[in-house]
């Protein structure tokens, strides 16, 4: 689009406005609005003039008209249609037409494959939704559109009471905010998926659920992994003999206003030993939370299970994990907030299946670990 035309456009724009307001007027006269209507149509006439102008100018001596490429919306229903067809037609090996090779040469991922549909990426979200997820013990998740990076943080250890200001006095260099530079580095996290080519001539939606349901399983379950790993990295455990000790050291190893917005996240195990103690008159020590009772709470704070299987028990010693403080702030959970999918069908040539590699971008980071203990509470003996 020229400079002329772009200006001309800005022009109509602004006299459709005021040409609305003009008739909102009760004491608007018929002049007023001729006026307003014929100023309209005047530059309607000149868009269309300086449309022909543009086209002529296009045309380079000898050549063939420059064609003007227009960014479609991603974010349109129609967009997201023909990405989705475009992308189940590549998966199926079947013909595509230009309009969906632009489509997936548009959305190409940076090893080869193709961006996974807007459509089909939040299902899997959704689907991931339905499970367990360690993402809880994480900050917001924050997006990025690079491998690499980083950003400031500010441990609570380093905070420090406001002081008294007067009048020209210079604040002491103690009294400003200690910020550290936290790096991330992006990994790829992928799995494949051998799909038999009697599946891949289903109806399109029960391919997309075939595909969102196994993915969305082992993602969850990977990323509870390594957000566990990160959580336990330079941490001692704290040796727990039983809920009381859990108590105590809530109470005494957590700064308050952390243990403010703490809470316990353990395994099945862990979960079981505080489901089990009973209190000195005999009353549970996990209560129900009734604002949702679906939960239990111990010292009034949520209690979160995981399976042995994602956070498993120190067998040998007899021990269960358990993380108590506010975890949120001690960690955080970086995503590029797509997915990719490339095919191959020679992999599985012999067994008549298509193996589908599908890789989503994500790291986990420390960022206060003061925030928070790793303890290991003790397990009945058997």
């Amino acid at each position: 689009m020229s400079k002329e035309l772009r200006e001309l456009l800005n022009k109509l724009n602004q006299k459709k406005a005021a040409a609305k307001v003009l008739m909102g007027k009760e004491d608007a006269t018929p002049e007023e609005i001729q006026v307003a209507a014929a100023e309209i149509n005047e530059l309607k006439a000149k868009i269309e003039a300086q449309k022909l102008i543009d086209e002529e100018t296009a045309i380079p001596v000898g050549g063939k008209p420059v064609v003007s490429v227009i960014e479609p919306d991603k974010n349109s229903k129609e967009y997201r249609e023909l990405h989705t067809k475009a992308f189940l037609n590549y998966l199926r090996k079947k013909p595509l037409t230009e309009e969906m090779k632009n489509t997936l040469s548009s959305n190409t991922g940076s090893d080869g494959g193709y961006l996974i549909p807007q459509d089909i990426n939040t299902q899997i979200n959704n689907l991931k939704r339905q499970y367990k997820s360690a993402k809880m013990c994480c900050t917001e998740v924050y997006t990025t559109s690079t491998k690499t990076g980083s950003f400031v943080w500010e441990d609570l250890s380093t905070l420090t009471p406001l002081v008294n200001m007067t009048e020209m006095t210079d604040l002491d260099s103690s009294s400003q905010p200690k910020f550290r530079s936290v790096q991330y580095a992006v990994k790829d996290m992928g799995a494949i998926l051998p799909i038999p080519n009697t599946l891949l001539q289903d109806e399109d939606a029960n391919l997309i659920a075939y595909i969102a349901g196994w993915f969305a399983k082992k993602a969850i379950r990977t990323e509870n992994n390594d957000i566990f790993n990160v959580l336990k990295t330079g941490k001692t455990p704290v040796a727990l003999a039983d809920w009381k000790a859990l108590k105590s050291n809530y109470n005494t190893k957590l700064d308050p206003l952390i243990a403010t917005n703490g809470y316990f996240c353990t395994n099945q195990d862990g979960f079981n030993v505080l489901d089990s103690a009973l209190d000195g008159f005999g009353r549970p020590v996990l209560q129900p939370n009734p604002q949702n009772p679906t939960e239990l709470l111990f010292l009034g704070k949520v209690v979160h299970m995981f399976s042995n299987t994602e956070l498993p028990s120190d067998t040998d010693n007899n021990v269960a994990p358990i993380f108590f403080g506010d975890m949120k702030s001690g960690c955080r959970f970086v995503d590029r907030g797509a997915y990719e999918l490339s095919i191959s069908t020679e992999a599985y040539f012999v067994k008549n299946a298509t193996a589908v590699r599908v890789i989503e971008r994500y790291d986990v980071i420390k960022t206060d670990s003061d925030a928070y203990q790793f303890g290991q509470i003790a397990l009945p003996e058997n």
